[in-house]
């Protein structure tokens, strides 16, 4: 539906009014620090992992922190500065290393003794208790026992009163079937599928508590002490687990989420993890987080019904077929279609586990996992609330729909459609990724107008089964000027390709440029040659972040030919991840 300017501002004014008072008006002064994720240290270059250093980096690293004003901190500084006892130095680091690889004892360890640097360690209990000549399972490889340090070294660097040892769980790393076609996924997430059905809620609670008390009796008994920290093997979690935790006594949990870190919230500890053949330079860029929006995204809406199949073998063969052209088209993100919708708006069924609307398939976990980990790509879910709404009837019976999503499907950002809400909070051009969140969470209880409200909730309910999700806001295609709001992490406008000197003139705010977007879509035979002039028009404003929408049923991938035109990949800095 069009609506006015006036409109417009109407519903912007009656928010204001239902917001008002609930913003925090004066919000603690954050404690703010880096946290930095180490795992294995080598000498030799050909030696490296995707998470390791070699060990000429690492003493660089030192030296440069130690010549340039940098204090590194231990959990007691944090602590301290959490209860108002002490403020935390400008140029705060934690300096983390995980997994327990030897080399935090014959590399980490001699640096921390000769630049008297506090560490915190994590240490996997089953990885440990693993008798010497055997081996590990790291991932989905089989380690030797002998690149891990033992108890005894542990004790040694423990005494020396710079390392501290945290949690990484006894068994959690490790990655357990996620659906039924047996993908992969990390366990202290992830709802176990086996035996033909999905953990409870309740089960997998209890499977997180009963591991970590494992963990921290064995720590307990080894080394003296129960740990007061939890480092999330693989950085992943959700907040049922993190609830477990925090019953059992862990005072800090530390994550690989980008960006500082607040003394205000140690359970919620973000890291960088500097990896691969990365120069001092890099590292320090960074340590700094000077440029920490992505320099580019191409998304690409996927209909799962296009490429499913007439049995599993099919659909297997179709989902190969994607993912090769994702990779071909250079896309960075793939905005993944939740639900399937009749003409009249309404879900008619799903692509997950949902006891809210029939099921259609549940194939939409596979699809998420599968495009992750073969085509490197970010996925976005997209689940209409108003469709949702509209079909249900009921709030509470559609956020469930995104509880049975969030708890099920492994995605990274959501997608928002249908709301006004966003447009009240500009976004600022200094804006970084954890301004927004802070923004966001400071308005997350608010009642909105409409489906803003339901919306926003719907948003939080899924977070809490993906820490660190992204919001996207798809916001009204009637704006004449490319808003950007403070509140998501993207903003996106839909607009459909037409003919030369037929589109709408398009205004781009360029110094947002990296936080707003666009989605073409066209049902035209002419539509990739529309489509790459209109990359190379809006390229030319300054525009970085845009993709394709499918228009019209079984659209499938916009063609190869816009490849040069839509791909990412000049635009991203070597080593750069998303």
């Amino acid at each position: 539906m069009v609506r006015t300017h006036s409109a417009l501002l109407l519903i912007a004014l009656l928010l204001a009014t239902l917001m008002a008072g609930k913003v925090a008006a004066h919000p603690p002064a954050p404690q703010r620090f880096v946290a930095i994720a180490l795992h294995d240290v080598v000498d030799n270059p050909a030696e490296l992992d995707d998470d390791g250093v070699t060990s000429d980096q690492l003493g660089g690293f030192f030296e440069w922190l130690a010549g340039n004003d940098w204090t590194a901190i231990s959990l007691d500084d944090i602590e301290r500065a959490r209860r108002g006892l002490q403020p935390l130095p400008p140029r705060a680091v934690l300096l983390t290393v995980d997994d327990g690889y030897r080399s935090l004892y014959t590399r980490v360890y001699p640096l921390a003794l000769a630049y008297r640097t506090p560490v915190v360690a994590a240490l996997v209990g089953d990885w440990m208790d693993t008798p010497a000549g055997d081996s590990v399972e790291y991932g989905q490889q089989r380690v030797p026992r002998s690149h891990f340090i033992t108890w005894a070294q542990a004790r040694e660097m423990q005494a020396s009163g710079l390392i501290e040892f945290a949690s990484h769980s006894q068994g959690l790393h490790a990655l357990l079937p996620a659906n039924p076609q047996g993908n992969l996924l990390p366990a202290a997430q992830t709802r176990q599928y086996a035996h033909g059905r999905y953990e409870t809620d309740a089960q997998f609670r209890a499977r997180i508590r009963a591991d970590l008390v494992r963990a921290r009796t064995r720590m307990q008994q080894e080394l003296g002490r129960a740990p007061r920290a939890l480092v999330w093997p693989y950085g992943r979690y959700n907040q049922a687990a993190l609830e477990e935790a925090s019953s059992l006594g862990f005072q800090f949990a530390l994550t690989l989420a980008r960006g500082p870190a607040d003394a205000a919230h140690p359970l919620h500890i973000s890291r960088f993890m500097p990896a691969g053949d990365k120069n001092l330079g890099l590292m320090i860029h960074d340590l700094r987080m000077a440029e920490p929006w992505p320099p580019a995204r191409r998304l690409v809406e996927v209909d799962p019904q296009s490429f499913v199949g007439a049995d599993a073998e099919a659909t297997n063969q179709k989902l190969g077929q994607l993912i090769e052209q994702l990779v071909a088209l250079g896309a960075t993100h793939v905005l993944l279609d939740a639900v399937s919708l009749s003409n009249d708006g309404r879900v008619q069924s799903a692509w997950f586990p949902t006891s809210q609307v029939p099921v259609e398939q549940d194939l939409l976990s596979r699809f998420s996992a599968q495009m992750s980990a073969r085509a490197g790509v970010q996925i976005v879910a997209r689940l209409p609330h108003a469709a949702a709404l509209a079909t249900l009837g009921d709030s509470r019976q559609v956020l469930a729909l995104y509880a049975d999503l969030a708890s099920h499907v492994p995605f990274d950002a959501l997608l928002l459609e249908g709301m006004q809400a966003p447009v009240l909070y500009p976004a600022r051009p200094d804006d970084a990724p954890w301004d927004v969140r802070e923004r966001r969470d400071a308005i997350a209880q608010v009642e909105g107008v409409g489906g803003d409200a339901l919306a926003l909730q719907a948003f939080r309910l899924a977070e809490r089964a993906r820490p660190g999700l992204e919001l996207f806001w798809l916001a009204p295609d009637t704006a004449a000027q490319l808003p950007a709001s403070g509140i998501a992490e993207l903003t996106l406008v839909a607009r459909r390709l037409q003919a030369p000197g037929r589109s709408p003139a398009f205004v781009l705010d360029a110094p947002l440029s990296r936080r707003t977007g666009i989605l073409w879509s066209a049902d035209s035979p002419a539509a990739p040659a529309l489509f790459v002039r209109s990359i190379r028009a809006f390229q030319a404003q300054g525009g970085t972040e845009f993709g394709w929408q499918a228009d019209y049923p079984h659209s499938g991938l916009p063609p190869l030919s816009i490849a040069p035109e839509f791909s990412a990949r000049d635009s991203l800095p070597p080593g750069y991840a998303p």
